[in-house]
């Protein structure tokens, strides 16, 4: 995964490294490959043959760094926000994947982990009152995928749920602006 997802709630993004499996919080991810990152000396030292995005740092820490990168093509987001928005998408894809998933040997590194946070979340007893901060990023992450979401039925958990809830809150807020503009009498 991107991101990994036990990251336990904290507010920074984790990676582990795919050449040496070393977790950092900065480094390089493949929007190409699958569940492939890179920490920032596998990324000077090996590379990568596509373009990487550079995730986990700030404009201040991004110039401390330097351009030592070999790699031809990369993309640097400077932008903070644009890093968490890719990390998020990557895992909304490794979710969607996972559930369609049939396959128990799936070649993909980030299809096991998310079936196994998946039933993690189907099976804790702790989620009902959101103290399983595992179950509390999965449930955000469905959110995400949810807003976007197309499909009827969708395999993604939670989702038909969420997308309930979401058409009936804008049911609500359209409710209250039509009767916010009813004249008072």
């Amino acid at each position: 995964m991107p991101v990994e997802m036990h990251s336990q709630g904290q507010d920074r993004c984790v990676l582990t490294c795919t050449e040496c499996k070393q977790r950092v919080e900065t480094g390089w991810h493949c929007p190409g490959c699958e569940g492939y990152d890179l920490c920032i000396n596998c990324y000077n030292t090996k590379g990568h043959t596509h373009e990487m995005v550079k995730v986990g740092l700030g404009p201040d820490e991004e110039a401390e760094e330097g351009d030592q990168g070999g790699n031809q093509g990369e993309r640097r987001f400077r932008n903070p926000l644009e890093s968490l928005r890719q990390n998020i998408q990557g895992c909304i894809l490794s979710l969607v994947h996972a559930c369609q998933c049939r396959n128990a040997n799936c070649w993909l590194k980030s299809c096991l982990k998310m079936k196994r946070v998946v039933l993690h979340t189907k099976r804790c007893q702790r989620k009902t009152n959101g103290s399983c901060p595992r179950c509390k990023q999965l449930i955000a992450l469905c959110c995400y995928h949810a807003r976007h979401c197309q499909e009827n039925p969708c395999p993604v958990p939670f989702c038909l749920i969420i997308k309930r809830k979401i058409r009936e809150q804008r049911l609500r807020l359209r409710q209250q602006r039509i009767g916010n503009r009813l004249p008072q009498g």
